[in-house]
């Protein structure tokens, strides 16, 4: 009881010692974890590289081509007077793929390896799903 006046005087001043660090802790836990998280994404993307790069390797590897449902041409507005003509050697006989010009606009299909153009095949792009830039 004798020094509970100059212990508890002590631990004020000791507080306010302490108070400016005290302060700063909720920004450095926000820096923290702002940090992490960065390292985090980096370190997915840097798997997801690896991965894209080994299914690549696999693929040249075993010589199959990968398949797509959809085809854009670039350089190509859709036009009556000009037959795009595609390179349909790399398609599979069932595979169906719907080609469309630089704009999105469907202009045909692949089918049975052979080209459809939609102003010489009335149905070419009937049912031709939206292009869409994320999908292939």
């Amino acid at each position: 009881m004798k020094y509970q006046k100059q212990a508890l005087l002590g631990l004020l001043g000791l507080g306010l010692i302490i108070s400016p660090w005290l302060s700063q802790l909720p920004a450095q836990f926000k820096t923290y974890n702002s940090g992490i998280t960065i390292r985090e994404s980096e370190e997915l993307e840097r798997i997801k590289a690896e991965q894209r790069a080994a299914t690549a390797d696999k693929i040249n590897e075993l010589g199959v081509m990968p398949s797509f449902k959809k085809l854009r041409i670039n350089d190509y507005l859709n036009s009556k007077r000009f037959n795009p003509r595609p390179n349909t050697t790399g398609y599979l006989e069932d595979e169906i793929v719907f080609v469309y010009d630089s704009t999105g606009k469907c202009v045909g299909r692949i089918e049975q390896r052979q080209w459809k153009w939609k102003y010489r095949f009335k149905n070419a792009c009937k049912n031709s799903p939206l292009y869409q830039d994320s999908l292939n």
